[in-house]
């Protein structure tokens, strides 16, 4: 039954054959991203994935997803365990080329970095000159990989996008601050930061973290990534800890809050919730000259960016609760802030499934 649906989907679209693998989604179902908070990696593979079917390309994802199936715009889920070779036109590797399948067959391969090279599943440095094209996301990350891999050849820069149906600025809360990330994006040091901030302004201050990274990435989490004693100490403080929710529900979330504070020491090649959080008019205090974040953030313009100290925390912390401090103790400043983060150019999943497609023809 399975190769006779796989014939019929081969044939019956007309356009390219693409296929992308990932073996590290830990998806449960093909509505896990309505369903269950998701990091970057996996909605970005749903929507480039759903923009190339719904523009005529036969597309398949081969995962390891627990039950198989097909999504509204035609893409069709698979599990990564195949008993048939499969032929497509171009091969993306979600992530890097340890997740490979031999059954799969292409014409063309593309990596799709989502991490650095330390985490981005290269097994040997000359694999790289086995892809026809490398997909980064940011500046910041083609930098970093062509550093470490000289033979990189030709390589395309499609950042992630936004869902603007659902991310967008709403009536904004100048008292509400937030924090939506995986917790080793700087949890730890959030309530000393808050606690610091609310001694500085004379207003109630609201603080909600939204942070589990098992609850975030599923079944990726080691026992190195023990977080235990971290959200121990949050749930102890002044800030309210909340497990990681559903875009849907973190987009009113995120439209609301006027203010993302976000002490990473974490060198993001393209954070989502940077993306989104300005597409919800919400700006951002962040560390700066660490990571892709001064892409799109503009110190003094749509947020801030404070200098980073891997030595000293304290001092720190102390730009990160100045910055901070001044955004909220002046509201015509604040309000600057917050119009300038919803005109700040972020792309729709259309505009970014454009950018692939643009791609992909030149492969051919």
């Amino acid at each position: 039954m399975f190769a006779i649906m796989f014939i019929w989907r081969f044939y019956a679209v007309v356009g390219m054959r693409i296929c992308f693998i990932d073996r590290s989604t830990q998806l449960e179902t093909i509505n896990d991203l309505q369903t269950r908070p998701r990091g970057g990696m996996v909605s970005s593979l749903f929507h480039v994935s759903n923009y190339l079917s719904r523009q005529g390309h036969n597309v398949s994802v081969f995962a390891d997803i627990e039950k198989e199936g097909e999504t509204v715009d035609g893409v069709d889920w698979w599990n990564v365990e195949l008993d048939m070779p499969v032929e497509c036109d171009v091969l993306v590797f979600n992530r890097g080329i340890g997740s490979g399948l031999s059954q799969i067959r292409a014409k063309h391969r593309v990596l799709w970095t989502h991490d650095l090279p330390h985490a981005g599943f290269i097994e040997e440095p000359k694999n790289i000159k086995a892809f026809s094209a490398v997909v980064f996301m940011s500046e910041y990350a083609e930098e970093i990989w062509r550093f470490f891999y000289k033979d990189i050849g030709k390589s395309f820069t499609i950042p992630n996008g936004v869902d603007k149906e659902i991310f967008y600025p709403r009536e904004k809360d100048l008292n509400y601050l937030i924090y939506a990330s995986a917790p080793n994006r700087g949890l730890k040091r959030l309530p000393f930061i808050f606690d610091c901030i609310k001694t500085r302004v004379n207003k109630p201050l609201v603080m909600k973290a939204f942070s589990n990274l098992e609850t975030l990435h599923p079944n990726e989490v080691g026992e190195k990534d023990d977080f235990a004693e971290t959200y121990k100490s949050v749930r102890e403080s002044e800030v309210q800890l909340h497990d990681p929710i559903p875009q849907v529900e973190l987009a009113e979330e995120l439209g609301c809050a006027s203010l993302m504070i976000l002490p990473t020491d974490y060198p993001e090649i393209c954070s989502n919730i940077i993306l989104q959080s300005l597409a919800s008019g919400t700006p951002i205090v962040t560390t700066g000259q660490l990571g892709s974040a001064g892409e799109w953030i503009e110190n003094g313009w749509n947020g801030s960016l404070t200098k980073w100290s891997p030595v000293d925390y304290m001092v720190y912390n102390i730009d990160i609760i100045r910055d901070a401090v001044t955004i909220l103790e002046n509201e015509d400043f604040h309000r600057a802030l917050i119009d300038n983060a919803a005109r700040t150019k972020i792309h729709s999943w259309d505009e970014i499934g454009d950018q692939w497609l643009k791609m992909l023809k030149k492969l051919k």
